[in-house]
């Protein structure tokens, strides 16, 4: 069971919906070290203490996160910028 969970429809194709979703991996990476690899439609990333997947389809962007111990605590600022930068990049 994830500890965050995210949706976000959007009007745009599959392919342009997994290349900002690429774009969101790499500000990821860049900002938190996530490490993020496609499987299919699915874009999976893991940290230490941190593991998810970010599934897109021509419809719809959802997020799934389950944090480690030591990040529950920040689970709600997470949470919030977790929807903020979904929102703001599949708008």
């Amino acid at each position: 069971m994830s500890d965050i969970h995210a949706r976000k429809e959007h009007n745009m194709s599959l392919e342009e919906a997994k290349q900002t979703a690429q774009k969101l991996a790499d500000q990821l990476q860049k900002e938190f070290q996530l490490d993020s690899q496609w499987q299919g439609n699915t874009l999976n990333f893991t940290r230490s203490g941190v593991k998810g997947k970010l599934d897109v389809t021509d419809k719809d962007v959802t997020v799934d996160i389950s944090l480690g111990f030591m990040l529950k605590a920040f689970k709600g600022k997470i949470q919030t910028e977790i929807d903020k930068n979904i929102d703001k990049m599949f708008a």
